[in-house]
């Protein structure tokens, strides 16, 4: 809302005593609205949260989320499961948003080995008002908490690499986005398998 103060007819030899009062007019009016500033607050909440991981088990911190994407021709999104992840997109795809690999962590003696599994098939479906996507290519990546022994199509060996022997690993792959997929939010769920040995 604007507040202005408007002086009209001619200035009399009172003008200056005018001129004053105008001022003062002014100056109170701006401290009011200064003040009502000042005295409206806003809040807003966050999320604190931890993980406790037990020692040889497996807890899931965050979910494998491919953002948003626009455009209706088809293609695909490459999520690498780096520390620092990024999504590269094929076709005509416009990439917005998160992009977050999976992050699982565990724990076990430092030098321990351990074999985590890719999902079953290799492939996780998303599902949503549209035909499905579907996510392959699964990839996992350890670094820097494990270090790589063999690996195979099912299954990626490690051993625990870690001073204190906490350790987390990363899941990405390749979405496939069909030509004009149905706008909404398309989720699916899938398994990752760990055997400490």
């Amino acid at each position: 809302m604007a507040h202005g103060v408007k002086l009209t007819a001619p200035l009399s030899p009172c003008a200056p005593v005018l001129r004053q009062y105008a001022r003062l007019a002014v100056a109170c009016l701006l401290a009011a609205l200064s003040s009502n500033a000042m005295a409206q607050s806003q809040t807003a909440s966050g999320d604190a949260r931890v993980g406790v991981i037990e020692p040889l088990s497996i807890t899931k911190l965050a979910d494998l989320d491919f953002g948003n994407i626009f455009g209706p021709s088809g293609g695909t999104i490459v999520l690498t499961p780096t520390p620092t992840a990024n999504c590269t997109t094929t076709g005509g795809i416009v990439h917005s948003g998160t992009c977050q690999p999976a992050v699982f962590g565990g724990s076990g003696p430092t030098g321990q080995r351990v074999r985590v599994r890719r999902p079953i098939g290799r492939t996780i479906t998303l599902t949503g008002p549209g035909e499905d996507m579907i996510v392959t290519d699964i990839t996992i990546d350890g670094n820097p908490s494990l270090v790589p022994v063999r690996s195979n199509p099912n299954w990626e060996r490690y051993t625990i690499g870690s001073p204190d022997g906490s350790f987390t690993f990363r899941v990405g792959g390749t979405l496939g986005v069909n030509a004009n997929q149905a706008p909404g939010i398309y989720t699916g769920t899938f398994e990752i398998r760990l055997d400490y040995r």
